[in-house]
């Protein structure tokens, strides 16, 4: 664009700012979310050019191999989406990470998507099921009894509000159907029998030097002095049942993953006042 008023030098000025606009224009994320995020066809794309350009040397599940992980990079985890746009589409300067500038806009989303479904769980793609009737599997196979949802339910295990936030969908499986596979910080089972001959079984929910904390399933919290025991028993099965497997179909198992799945509130929202602030 010529400007008759101005000198020649503002006007190569004018022009030369203009080029580089446009060629910013090519790289900069269109939007400042990913409108591709949890979109299952996105990830599976993303996934394909993952593994063209970026396993090679970040590993082919993103988990770091001659360069960084990517399932633990600050970026990935707790960065932007326009941040993790422009540093796939622009690179690393001064690093071997070159720039993927051939990439149209959408593809580097799809690449973004699928960074996102490995490192972040809220982020993957819903399961397929039924969710309102994974919502009666639960209810029909005795989940709520010990676990909380919006709640309501029991406190023997681990409250599940927002569990799919926090866990990836193969980890809510083996969750359900092989629960001795990691058991949850202060929700391992226990026993205790006293040195006066009695016992207490419940879940252990803490232990120090001196005393062992002990919740039974009726709601009763004991703290015990470690003087007053005469054993202390710590199965490594969990408390969960292990027959799931079993006892649910596939069907009624899809459906209740599905159910579990939608559960990604980040929080339960608790109505502050004068009496809990």
């Amino acid at each position: 664009m010529l400007l008759p008023n101005l000198g020649s030098g503002v006007r190569v000025m004018v022009a030369c700012g203009g080029l580089l606009a446009a060629a910013y224009a090519q790289t900069a994320p269109p939007a400042a979310k990913n409108p591709l995020t949890r979109n299952p066809q996105a990830v599976r794309a993303g996934r394909g050019l993952y593994l063209e350009r970026c396993a090679v040397c970040h590993g082919q599940d993103a988990a770091g191999s001659m360069a960084a992980s990517l399932v633990r990079s600050r970026t990935v985890m707790r960065g932007s989406d326009a941040a993790l746009f422009q540093v796939i589409s622009k690179g690393f300067p001064g690093t071997q990470m070159p720039p993927q500038t051939d990439l149209e806009p959408r593809k580097i989303w799809q690449i973004v998507a699928y960074l996102h479904s490995l490192a972040r769980p809220g982020l993957q793609p819903p399961l397929p099921g039924d969710a309102a009737a994974g919502r009666k599997v639960f209810a029909g196979a005795g989940c709520a009894g010990c676990h909380q949802v919006e709640g309501k339910g029991g406190f023997l295990g681990p409250p599940l509000d927002s569990i799919a936030a926090r866990k990836t969908s193969d980890r809510i499986r083996n969750d359900v159907l092989e629960p001795d596979a990691e058991i949850a910080e202060g929700y391992r089972a226990a026993a205790v029998v006293t040195r006066g001959g009695g016992r207490i079984e419940g879940i252990l929910k803490n232990e120090d030097t001196f005393s062992v904390q002990i919740l039974t399933p009726g709601g009763r919290f004991h703290m015990l002095d470690r003087r007053e025991i005469a054993e202390l028993q710590k199965p490594a099965q969990s408390a969960m049942p292990r027959d799931y497997r079993g006892r649910l179909s596939g069907e009624q198992l899809q459906n209740l993953l599905a159910y579990l799945d939608r559960l990604r509130d980040p929080y339960i929202p608790i109505p502050r006042g004068f009496r809990n602030y």
